[in-house]
């Protein structure tokens, strides 16, 4: 295999020699954070990965669940890990499209997706965890390594197989070369300002409290992009539009997010009632994998001036395509731990920045706040994306049990600047947290 070479190759000859996970689950109050119009009573989840290297090294990584059903995802991790054991570490980054294929496609296993499902969550845990490692190992921010990667070192990282009739790898060259020029200007930028984000509320709010959640992100933040939970009542939702626009005015742009509820005829009806206050875009309106419904809607509301947008739960990255290509939405939402790992992500970006479809991360759930920065930063500096268009979803209620929280100043998300992808969590959580037996979750 084709090590990769950059830095110092010496940290990357050590293989990978164990793999320890736990299930970690944060609850909320019933309608309380992390409440929305399919999910009143949330449990923030993580299958949490350590990886440990010959050296002594250690990655890690997260997967990202509701509760009921992590015991799963953490149990595939330990039976995939077989597949990475005794690897050498440059030889995976080097050609990690060979073991992407490798763990996206366990034979037997396969047939529980493919390419979906527990295991292929599970397989972006590890690859989570595996590009934390290297990115330690390399002393950077995982976003910085892959923005120093040359066009030909970052395909290497990629499996363009199921998406070749839209994009193959020399497409995929010439995308990454022709915005080379300006990377390192693009970088120097984007440390400074950093990245354009928005706030998410919960639908278990009412008006008021959704006024104080607002103003604090104001003041605290600046922030003054938010999103808001619908579907459950629209006269609710009219009501709790209609004290935000009274008291905030033009002050706030305003976003909706209907989880998935609506019937594209239902969204139609419910959206027409929304976009009256000046909404911007309408989130997952129907059923995540549909894409003619999703095109459906998107060429209703248009008029209307709202845009479409889904992808946190599309679950991989030809689902990805099909969306993107076909002009189903106007935003793509890219999720860190739904697809199989940062090259994945990668790939889906590649497409988008194709098709001209902004990137708009998601990041509604434990550890996603702190991973989806470092796929922002590449979009935005290897592909020159736009950030003013490709907002990332700031929420940061789980930010403070992990040892680098994601950070915003100014109203922009700021680049993370310690080395690695950055999910490792405070020895405090892990023993609040961990279940069945953690102080949390005991009797």
């Amino acid at each position: 295999m084709n090590n990769l070479s950059f830095g110092n190759l010496d940290n990357c000859r050590s293989v990978l020699k164990d793999v320890s996970v736990d299930d970690i689950r944060i609850d909320f109050p019933a309608m309380g954070p992390g409440s929305d119009a399919h999910n009143p009573h949330t449990t923030y989840s993580n299958p949490y990965v350590v990886l440990r290297d010959s050296d002594g090294c250690c990655g890690h990584g997260i997967g990202f669940t509701l509760g009921m059903g992590n015991e799963h995802v953490c149990q595939a991790i330990k039976e995939l890990f077989p597949i990475l054991e005794n690897q050498t570490i440059g030889d995976l980054f080097g050609d990690f499209r060979t073991f992407w294929r490798r763990l996206a496609n366990p034979p037997q296993r396969r047939w529980l997706g493919p390419y979906c499902g527990i295991y292929y969550m599970a397989a972006g845990a590890l690859a989570n965890a595996f590009f934390d490692l290297v990115a330690k190992k390399q002393g950077v921010p995982l976003w910085d390594l892959l923005c120093s990667l040359s066009p030909a070192q970052t395909t290497r990282l990629i499996d363009f197989r199921f998406v070749e009739h839209l994009m193959d790898e020399k497409e995929a060259l010439k995308i990454l070369i022709d915005n080379s020029p300006e990377k390192e200007l693009r970088k120097d930028k984007l440390r400074i300002k950093g990245l354009p984000c928005y706030y998410t509320t919960w639908i278990g709010s009412c008006s008021e409290d959704l006024g104080m959640q607002v103003e604090r992100e104001i003041f605290l933040k600046g922030i003054n992009h938010f999103k808001i939970k619908v579907g459950r009542h629209l006269e609710e939702d009219l009501a709790k539009l209609r004290w935000l626009r009274n008291h905030f005015g033009d002050r706030i742009e305003l976003y909706a997010d209907a989880n998935q509820v609506w019937s594209p005829p239902q969204a139609i009806v419910w959206i027409r009632h929304l976009s009256q206050f000046g909404i911007r875009w309408i989130e997952e309106p129907t059923a995540p994998d549909s894409v003619d419904g999703h095109r459906f809607i998107k060429e209703q509301v248009e008029p209307l001036g709202v845009e479409v947008v889904t992808g946190e739960n599309c679950p991989n990255s030809h689902v990805a395509a099909h969306f993107i290509s076909s002009g189903s939405v106007n935003r793509f939402q890219i999720d860190a731990c739904r697809v199989l790992g940062p090259a994945e992500n990668l790939l889906i970006m590649l497409l988008a920045k194709k098709f001209k479809i902004p990137v708009c991360p998601h990041a509604g759930g434990s550890g996603l706040d702190e991973l989806v920065p470092h796929l922002s930063a590449w979009n935005e500096i290897s592909l020159g994306a736009g950030s003013s268009a490709a907002m990332t979803e700031h929420v940061a209620i789980c930010s403070k049990y992990f040892m680098s929280p994601s950070r915003v100043l100014n109203g922009k998300l700021q680049l993370p600047s310690q080395p690695g992808y950055l999910v490792g969590m405070t020895s405090e959580a892990l023993q609040n947290y961990k279940y069945p037996n953690g102080r949390h979750w005991r009797p």
